[in-house]
């Protein structure tokens, strides 16, 4: 028994198992978090070998205590970095169903708006406390940890500790190269959900801080891209079954969250939530859509749609909007429509600076960008305090009615936005009753929803009447950007697939019914195939390659030149260069500045709720009287002084100006 005790005495006395121990026991309650409960310690049974791989990935960062002296003070500090990471994956699975990534903290401030809705005020006060209580703990601990005494001292203290943490850097990247190499575990996760159950929330966000963009093939070179460049300028466009290219207006909408209830195994329904989207599937082409998200993701789904790239291509949990859209300029359906005069806008009912859609815009080929601030102040809003979508239908048509050529319009509604509430609303009520959802707990939040697809659908048909009415040629897309926040799963789907919408493609050009599932960056070459047009490499690589043996391996290779290669498919110089993208169909004006009694007025066009007013760049109170008048209360304005209209959210990114002097 002694040496028993001596042996494990021995084993302890090594700094190496101090972190190997404290790593089991931060994975552990990381699995159990991940897993939703005790089943994460099943993994050590079940999965030891992934076990042990997330294990040394959090020992190699432990392994940093090597150059520190208050060694328990840095298990710590690293122990509560983990824990946060596990703790707000816990947080974030309960809301949208996509882990927490790396790319995540890209969204923080959009996370911030949307937070009041997942988190009630109680709840972010316990976390506030639980923050603190940590910050004072780490304090005090820093204060009363012993310091270790090492062996050696000065450089040599320091080189040993360069030394160690590469041997554990070593031994972990040699174990979990050899499980990638031996097939046991994957570097592309096609289900970011099932990668954190397969294998482990360390190893999973450890990728998606490493793996950023899309990789670069050993095929990519020179001689490849001419070939591929050579054969689509060689191939033409299939048109046979056209009788010229048409070119009518083409509007996307993108409806938030939507799908058809219909399509959840058992659930009843008192009446048909979605008729309006029933009858035009049936009488238009239509079909399933693949989209790159589930319960959250709307930017990816977008992404998609416009530019024909491939997200599965980029690193786990990434969105492009805000990467490498930030600085680059992509190919996409407004670029290639632009080319052949289309006139490009986007339009979306809520804030314009979520997902940095005001900057990302410009760089995606749009001429104008209207976003909730620059919509008239009488629209509608869900219990919740999201826009509802009929607003969109007068912005379409005025968006439709400001040119006098053919419009290229994207739209991103928002309605169907969740969270959902867990008790019906005080004074809403539903139109539409919902029984036997499979899981009783989430069975109120279920009926909500629906009750918000309902109106959804009700906006499909007040949009699909505007335009019959305007009898000038037009192709509408409506489709859902992804599934809600529910805890679905492939078995309690009809269509038996979680990552599945639906789309329909409207029309008064007496377009041909045909059906097919689609993913969702093939949605608009599909479209513009009907129509006769291929412009732009990507839409023509989709419509003629789609069916080759190795379609998607070269689709990466093509996305890999554009957006992070030598731009060889353009001869080495992208074409696109981004728009100086106008916000807002309307312009703002300020036609007269004067004083008025004990207040200032200021009169002009177009104002709504989101215009502030600044006198001499400060800020003032003020009240928004109509959308030609502003009130300014207890100000006076003179000669010279200089007033301006801004129009900004709740974030204060100003989005726009329009300025006055007074005479």
């Amino acid at each position: 028994m002694d040496r028993i005790k001596s042996a494990i005495n021995k084993i302890w006395s090594y700094e190496l198992s101090h972190m190997f121990v404290y790593s089991v026991i931060i994975n552990i309650v990381m699995e159990c978090l991940n897993k939703r409960g005790v089943t994460g310690l099943l993994s050590i049974f079940t999965s030891p070998v992934i076990f042990l791989m997330n294990t040394m990935i959090i020992m190699t960062t432990m392994s940093v205590a090597y150059f520190f002296r208050k060694r328990i003070f840095v298990y710590s500090v690293v122990s509560v970095i983990w824990m946060i990471i596990a703790i707000v994956n816990f947080m974030v699975l309960c809301s949208r169903k996509t882990p927490f990534t790396a790319m995540d903290i890209y969204l923080i401030s959009d996370a911030i708006k949307v937070i009041p809705l997942y988190i009630n005020v109680f709840e972010m006060i316990l976390i506030a406390a639980g923050v603190i209580l940590v910050i004072v703990g780490l304090v005090a601990l820093w204060r009363k940890a012993k310091e270790y005494k090492p062996s050696v001292t000065g450089r040599k203290f320091y080189i040993a500790a360069i030394f160690k943490c590469g041997i554990v850097f070593l031994l972990t990247y040699s174990y979990t190269a050899a499980l990638i190499i031996n097939g046991r575990v994957d570097t592309h996760f096609g289900n970011l959900a099932h990668a954190y159950q397969n294998y482990g929330v360390a190893y999973c966000f450890t990728s998606s801080i490493k793996d950023r963009g899309i990789s670069k093939s050993k095929e990519y070179s020179q001689e490849y891209m001419d070939s591929l460049k050579q054969d689509l300028d060689e191939t033409d466009l299939d048109t046979s079954d056209e009788v010229s290219v048409k070119t009518p207006n083409i509007i996307f909408v993108q409806l938030e969250s939507f799908f058809d209830p219909k399509l959840v195994k058992g659930v009843e329904f008192s009446s048909n939530p979605t008729p309006n989207f029933d009858r035009i599937r049936s009488e238009y082409s239509s079909g399933y859509l693949s989209v790159p998200c589930f319960g959250a993701g709307t930017a990816n789904t977008e992404f998609e749609v416009q530019t024909g790239v491939n997200l599965d291509d980029f690193g786990p949990g990434e969105y492009p909007y805000r990467t490498v859209m930030q600085s680059k300029t992509c190919e996409s359906a407004a670029y290639d429509l632009k080319k052949i005069g289309y006139a490009t806008h986007a339009i979306h009912n809520n804030d314009a600076t979520f997902y940095d859609r005001y900057k990302v815009f410009s760089h995606l080929g749009y001429d104008t960008f209207t976003s909730i601030e620059y919509m008239d102040s009488d629209y509608q809003k869900t219990p919740l305090g999201w826009a509802k979508d009929k607003m969109l239908v007068p912005q379409i048509k005025k968006t439709l009615d400001s040119t006098d050529g053919r419009d290229y319009i994207f739209t991103i509604s928002v309605q169907g936005h969740g969270d959902y509430p867990e008790v019906m609303p005080e004074g809403y009520n539903t139109s539409i009753k919902v029984s036997n959802f499979f899981n009783p707990e989430e069975q109120t939040q279920f009926e909500y929803y629906v009750n918000q697809v309902h109106e959804m659908d009700s906006f499909i048909g007040e949009l699909v009447d505007m335009l019959k009415r305007r009898k000038e040629e037009t192709v509408l897309v409506m489709y859902g950007d992804h599934l809600p926040t529910f805890s679905f799963t492939n078995d309690t789907m009809e269509n038996g697939d979680i990552y599945q919408t639906e789309y329909f493609i409207w029309s008064n050009i007496g377009m041909e019914k045909k059906d097919m599932d689609l993913q969702a960056y093939q949605l608009s070459s599909a479209v513009f195939e009907k129509l006769g047009i291929s412009e732009g490499y990507i839409m023509k690589f989709h419509q003629t390659k789609h069916n080759d043996a190795d379609y998607l391996k070269q689709l990466k290779i093509l996305e890999y030149d554009i957006l992070y290669g030598d731009k060889q498919i353009y001869n080495g110089d992208i074409p696109y260069v981004a728009t100086d993208l106008k916000m807002g169909i309307e312009d703002i004006t300020i036609d007269e500045v004067y004083n008025y009694k004990d207040y200032v007025c200021v009169a002009g066009k177009n104002f709504n709720d989101f215009s502030k007013v600044l006198i001499n760049d400060k800020e003032v109170e003020s009240e928004l009287i109509s959308s030609t008048m502003i009130k300014i209360p207890k100000k006076n304005v003179v000669s010279k002084d200089e007033v301006a209209v801004i129009q900004s959210g709740e974030d204060k990114i100003e989005l726009g100006r329009t300025t006055y002097k007074v005479p």
